[in-house]
């Protein structure tokens, strides 16, 4: 396979289960409606980070790193995982927030906490300038004589989900799926791009559809175009099919903006939850959903063809979030 010569670390047994969705189909108007649960994992409460993970550890364990640096928002999924993969590992973790230090531990903050992850907290601050802070505290740890790795390759960690579109592809055949369909979600696009990737590698017969839960349509799409070119660097190898080709992009799903919740959203997360036993939590997977829904109700998910959402986790944050549904 593409990914194979690429170092990576086993943190995961997969393939993640494929179930059918039958009473929130039902509910929605599509009988075929199948979860890919990425949110049922064994370590860290699971998502999708652990793929990207398997191939940032595993370059950091070939660069032979002492220190895992990463970096995120208040409620991070990546850094939460990255602090249960390197607590695995054995490795010290070190996670740098864009945020103000929070009163309580509560959500992911609480789970990095108990995984042993030191928190350094830089304020409200970009993406941007968040970046040149993680690079400058890691030339201080290399001034004392650590051997830092610095997770966030997209290139590389786009590999996860590439991976993952093989996984499905396999998987849905193994079990009579003829899937025609994949709706995932669209933010940093490490996991969109990637999988979008993987399914052109592998010449799956799905189309992808990647939902935007934080940029403009545009921006995602740039954002989309740079990490598959990156990919194909990575693994050495170029899809016979474009983006354009394997994919579709949406922000009609946006609301307000990134962490927002919409009416629409939260009704989605009390569909599910009632009528599947499945939990979604409000930044990603809840607006991803009702995208879903929306599609199938314009025609543009045909009720007699399969269709897959990924579910990527982030059940942590949940535990965060109760405040939008007591109004």
């Amino acid at each position: 396979m593409f990914f194979e010569n690429l170092p990576r670390i086993n943190l995961q047994e997969f393939p993640t289960p494929l179930e059918l969705l039958p009473r929130f189909g039902e509910a929605i108007g599509h009988p075929r409606l199948y979860i890919k649960r990425d949110d049922v994992m064994s370590i860290g409460l699971g998502g999708n980070k652990i793929r990207n993970l398997e191939f940032w550890l595993g370059e950091a364990k070939r660069q032979n790193a002492d220190l895992i640096l990463a970096a995120g928002g208040l409620q991070s999924n990546q850094c939460r995982l990255t602090a249960a993969a390197a607590a695995k590992l054995g490795l010290e973790c070190v996670l740098v927030h864009n945020d103000t230090k929070p009163d309580k531990l509560e959500g992911n903050q609480l789970l990095n906490y108990l995984f042993g992850a030191k928190s350094v907290f830089l304020g409200t601050i970009s993406e941007q300038e968040r970046q040149i802070q993680m690079e400058l505290l890691a030339e201080a740890y290399r001034e004392q004589g650590r051997r830092p790795y610095l997770i966030g390759d997209p290139g590389l960690g786009a590999m996860g989900y590439a991976a993952a579109a093989v996984e499905l592809k396999e998987q849905s055949t193994q079990l009579g799926i003829d899937l025609k369909h994949v709706v995932i979600v669209g933010s940093m696009c490490i996991t969109a791009a990637g999988f979008a990737f993987g399914t052109a590698l592998s010449e799956a017969d799905f189309h992808v559809h990647i939902i935007s839960v934080e940029y403009p349509l545009q921006e995602m799409i740039d954002r989309c175009k740079t990490i598959w070119e990156q990919a194909k660097i990575v693994c050495g190898q170029s899809p016979k099919r474009s983006l354009e080709d394997i994919a579709s992009f949406y922000d009609d799903y946006l609301g307000s903006g990134y962490a927002i919740p919409t009416r629409e959203s939260i009704k989605t997360i009390l569909l599910l939850a009632r009528l599947e036993g499945i939990l979604l939590e409000n930044v990603y997977m809840a607006k991803t959903l009702y995208g879903l829904t929306d599609l199938i109700s314009r025609g543009i998910l045909p009720p007699e063809e399969a269709v897959g959402f990924v579910h990527t986790g982030g059940i942590g944050a949940l535990f965060s979030q109760s405040s939008f549904f007591q109004s």
